[in-house]
């Protein structure tokens, strides 16, 4: 049984230009026990407002929620044993961490011994062991967003769910709580939604990605599935980059890509043409000559990017074996081989 089970979900709004739209149309997704799937999208796309039906803010217009084999499609927010984490912490600033993450336990009538030991516990979880007496403004941003995340978590809920809680972060801190999320979630094995637009906060921290478009789950997988078997040029685009190019099938096993021959079966009868999803890291150069000529270099450190045209192609290469040779540079000829391997027709 899934912990979380979306069927057949919309969610239709009225747009004062567009008239009525589809937030969300005929979603359906299964979480399971102790999984952490990822909603990602770009901004509009209706993953925040999927999660804000799961977590009871939204009522569906059509489609049905279960949690835990219950149906809770009506049900309010707090009959569903949810917790969640907004994208602004949602803190109450006048009082303090340990008032703070006791907020929902109090709600629910708890002793007050049984507060105390349960919030001084999570607080050691999440890393803020004596904190209790802090006030949130006196914590750094990533420090919130551990006091968010313990309130969350501090009643056990059956599902935790995240609405793009790192974007208020830089860029070095929210790899750190990514990864502290990630960590948090496996030990205590709680059933998780995570909301993101940052494909690779996704990728690192899920279990499976739902790929949204335009209220849409397009395709759903693990982070190498999506990566290296995308189902459309919108999921090749959205996960990591993509060189999309034509080919034309030269035999069953030979694909033509811009005069290069690669041993390909493509599925496909000779002389029709194919649309082919080429990752950077699957395109070799060498400075032998050749029909390809560099654009334009960018050392990244760990590797290098190169912008190679090809034919009526410009071809993105990444090169992570640039410390044993020379950099080639801008307008310098260069030979290109495809490896078959990393190369999906759509």
């Amino acid at each position: 049984m899934a912990a979380i089970g979306l069927s057949h979900l919309s969610k239709r709004f009225d747009h004062t230009v567009k008239g009525e739209v589809y937030a969300v149309h005929d979603v359906s997704l299964n979480v399971a026990e102790g999984e952490l799937l990822t909603l990602l999208g770009p901004s509009g796309c209706g993953k925040s407002t999927t999660l804000r039906m799961i977590a009871g803010f939204e009522e569906p217009d059509e489609g049905t929620i279960t949690i835990g084999g219950s149906d809770v499609t009506r049900a309010l927010p707090n009959q569903r044993g949810i917790g969640f984490v907004f994208q602004n912490y949602a803190l109450f600033p006048h009082l303090t961490i340990f008032e703070n993450v006791a907020y929902g336990l109090r709600v629910q009538g708890k002793a007050e011994a049984d507060i105390a030991r349960a919030v001084s516990e999570v607080l050691a979880l999440v890393g803020l062991a004596n904190y209790e007496r802090q006030q949130p403004h006196q914590l750094s941003g990533g420090e919130q967003q551990r006091v968010a995340l313990a309130r969350a978590v501090v009643f056990r809920p059956r599902v935790l769910l995240f609405d793009e809680p790192l974007s208020n972060l830089d860029a070095k801190l929210r790899v750190e709580m990514r990864e502290e999320i990630r960590s948090l979630q496996k030990r205590i094995g709680i059933t998780t939604v995570y909301v993101t637009h940052d494909q690779e906060e996704a990728m690192a921290i899920s279990d499976r990605i739902a790929v949204m478009d335009r209220g849409q789950a397009v395709q759903q997988g693990t982070a190498h599935d999506l990566y290296y078997r995308p189902v459309s040029e919108f999921v090749a685009r959205f996960i990591g980059r993509a060189n999309l190019v034509d080919g034309k099938v030269l035999s069953a096993g030979e694909v033509e890509i811009e005069g290069v021959r690669v041993a390909l079966a493509a599925g496909r009868a000779a002389g029709q043409s194919v649309r082919l999803v080429i990752r950077p890291e699957m395109i070799e150069i060498a400075a032998a000559g050749g029909p390809g000529r560099i654009a334009r270099r960018t050392f990244l450190g760990e590797k290098t990017d190169y912008v190679v045209e090809l034919g009526g192609s410009r071809l993105q290469v990444a090169a992570t074996d640039h410390y044993r040779r020379p950099a080639m540079d801008a307008g310098q000829a260069v030979s290109v081989r495809f490896h078959p391997e990393g190369i999906r027709v759509l």
